[in-house]
């Protein structure tokens, strides 16, 4: 079991990569890779999950031998953006009718330090950073430091107290990120859900810690000090796996 991100390697012209990423593929009618998150995924290793979902007491075996050769062939299609790219990636091709226990199987076997949702997303111009208050904290400022080392953009920090905040900005500032590029937002009591929600609207990309026993879900869930909150959205997000889980 880890406790620290993966390895690192030697990437595309020097570059340090020191995350592995896990990326789902739906197939057999998986949508392309939004070119637009390739830039922040060049200090990544990319695990690309193709999960062809059958109906429940369909014997996977029986499928793999009917449909392998040509969900195989959709899959290297659609990975072809990361090796055009430079970004090392390992294949893995799962049939089954639980996509959700398939990818945290695939995650726990490959060491993945993050599992990306691709979503809607046109520019990366904002990142929103839910922080929370456990071992997840260092790891999601890590990754985001390193991530706002490869993509132009700010980021939102949010927390439901001003200390914490204040901490996560001076830690980003000593791994290299201008100040200027980081906003705090804090907001407690009944208003944190509603702001959450606004807040998601005005970014691109969101970056989440691993809070639940299962947060592949599309509503992955944000606990801070005082409440749970479902994160209702769109936009893609990287959700950091917890030391536990990695």
């Amino acid at each position: 079991m880890k406790h620290r991100l993966s390895t690192i390697l030697t990437g595309r012209a020097g570059i340090i990569m020191s995350y592995k990423v896990l990326i789902t593929f739906d197939l057999p009618d998986a949508d392309a890779f939004p070119s637009v998150l390739i830039e922040a995924l060049t200090a990544t290793e990319v695990v690309a999950l193709g999960h062809y979902k059958l109906p429940e007491q369909t014997p996977p075996g029986a499928a793999r031998d009917q449909l392998e050769t040509d969900t195989r062939k959709t899959l290297t299609d659609l990975i072809r953006p990361f090796h055009n790219a430079d970004i090392p990636v390992q294949t893995r091709l799962v049939f089954s009718s639980a996509r959700e226990k398939a990818i945290d199987r695939v995650a726990r076997q490959d060491d993945c330090d993050a599992i990306l949702s691709t979503g809607e997303v046109n520019s990366l111009d904002r990142l929103f950073v839910a922080l929370g208050d456990g071992p997840e904290f260092d790891r999601i400022l890590s990754f985001v430091a390193d991530l706002l080392a490869a993509v132009d953009a700010s980021v939102i920090l949010f927390h439901t107290r001003e200390e914490t905040l204040t901490n996560a900005t001076d830690q980003l500032v000593k791994r290299g990120v201008d100040s200027n590029r980081i906003y705090q937002q804090v907001s407690g009591g009944d208003n944190v859900r509603q702001r959450v929600v606004e807040l998601e609207d005005k970014c691109d990309l969101l970056v989440i810690g691993e809070e639940t026993p299962d947060p592949l879900n599309k509503t992955p869930v944000l606990e801070t000090a005082s409440t749970k909150m479902p994160l209702n959205t769109n936009d893609p997000a990287f959700i950091v796996r917890s030391p536990t889980q990695s």
